[in-house]
């Protein structure tokens, strides 16, 4: 089993979505990298200097299943492009949201029907987090159905890997050349995608303006912690939701300094051609650097069995089995590289906390265990079965307590490389030495 899908796999039995909260409620002095200037949004919002600033209590975590996205030009051109996308509601005590979109997006796709060596050109994958207030009502006829009408977001905070990180909350001249949109069209001589337009964004107000989305009603599960994908977030027809409460400037992440992706990976697990199965799984890293001690290491990952990517039209289709966004809190200390100014040694400690989601499965937070949260987190032990087609139960492991599952899904410490300029970070399968 090769790394990336031992990776996947590990992520998934682990089932853990982290908030976009901080691990601890430290308030640290915020600073930008020391390349950065200070923010010239010119919007109203708290200092993010402010030590008085806490975090507020996360309360749940939602998680929608993955969903396939698909552009084929073939047969005419020799070009497609495949995306996986999910999406997480987490919603707080002060009735504020963070809302965050998953992506990765790959071309030229190949999955062999025999041996392991699937590949793909990977274009772009991104982590993007909104912020804003939310309103909750129960379904009058299913209390199990709950339904969150998030205002429009008041921050935007973007890791992309083709145009780096992005805060609108404290925005700099980096951020307004690395968030430049591009206007593409695709090259047929080339096979490419050929710049022919571009939009700069001088404040984080501007480009907030140009990329949140219309207050909005999603629809979630409390039992499985589901949410229902919504696929007219940014429909520029839809009508804002009515009776979405006025936004506002959130106290989630307030001392943020930066963030570094990793680009996203593709692994594959084929069963065929002895059996009609086969696994793929698409999985990127994220380093968020939370404050002048603290750091958040951001797993995502999607996986599904029996994808098709057709050669003419665009119905790629496939069973979406499992996606996560993994989390791990702790605190780092960082060193300029000896060999290269431009990369940065993150060394991180073990976790100390996991807070998470995994879809249909249910949210947990070590730091905040409930009964609810053991019956979620059981691991289960799986084969799969050639006569059925299917996974079978072969035994399972429960957690009594938060730390008992902290121990058992932490790594060790470990040191990650990034790079300044790019906000780029070299992926290392943290798992290989968890305990």
């Amino acid at each position: 089993m090769n790394k990336l899908l031992r990776l996947s796999l590990i992520a998934l039995s682990s089932f853990t979505f982290v908030s976009c909260n901080t691990a601890t409620n430290s308030s640290n002095v915020s600073t930008n990298d020391s390349t950065q200037e200070t923010s010239t949004n010119g919007s109203t919002q708290e200092s993010s200097t402010n030590q008085e600033v806490k975090a507020p209590k996360l309360l749940n975590s939602y998680l929608s299943p993955a969903q396939i996205e698909y552009v084929n030009m073939r047969p005419d051109f020799n070009y497609y492009l495949t995306t996986f996308v999910y999406q997480n509601l987490e919603v707080y005590e002060d009735e504020t949201y963070c809302f965050t979109i998953s992506s990765s997006t790959f071309s030229a796709l190949v999955l062999p029907e025999e041996g392991n060596k699937a590949n793909g050109n990977e274009r772009d994958n991104s982590l993007v987090h909104y912020y804003g207030v939310y309103k909750k009502e129960v379904d009058t006829l299913d209390e199990d159905i709950v339904y969150y009408t998030l205002s429009e977001p008041s921050r935007i905070v973007s890791s992309n890997d083709t145009s780096l990180f992005v805060d609108t909350d404290n925005w700099n001249a980096e951020m307004k050349k690395n968030s430049v949109d591009k206007q593409t069209e695709y090259d047929p001589e080339t096979q490419s995608q050929k710049v022919v337009g571009t939009k700069e964004y001088e404040t984080g107000e501007e480009y907030l303006e140009a990329k949140k989305f219309k207050a909005i009603k999603l629809t979630a599960t409390e039992q499985t912690c589901s949410l229902e994908f919504e696929k007219n977030l940014f429909n520029k027809d839809r009508v804002a939701e009515a009776n979405a409460p006025a936004t506002k400037k959130t106290n989630i992440l307030p001392s943020l300094k930066t963030t570094y992706l990793s680009n996203a990976s593709l692994s594959y697990s084929n069963f065929r051609p002895a059996n009609n199965y086969y696994l793929t799984t698409f999985a990127f890293a994220n380093l968020s650097i939370l404050d002048d001690s603290n750091y958040c290491l951001t797993l995502s990952s999607s996986t599904f069995s029996a994808l098709v990517i057709p050669k003419e039209g665009n119905d790629a289709n496939g069973n979406e089995r499992d996606n996560s966004l993994v989390k791990y809190y702790g605190t780092f200390t960082a060193k300029v590289n000896d060999l290269d100014e431009d990369s940065v040694d993150y060394t991180l400690s073990e976790p100390n906390r996991i807070v998470g989601i995994m879809d249909a499965k249910g949210f947990v937070d070590t730091a905040n265990w409930t009964e609810k949260m053991k019956k979620m987190s059981v691991d289960q032990k799986v084969e799969y079965n050639p006569e059925t087609g299917a996974q079978t139960v072969t035994g399972k492991t429960e957690y009594g307590t938060g730390s008992e599952y902290l121990n058992a899904k932490k790594f060790e410490a470990i040191t990650l490389t990034t790079s300044i300029k790019y906000h780029t970070l070299d992926y290392k399968d943290v798992f290989n030495v968890r305990k």
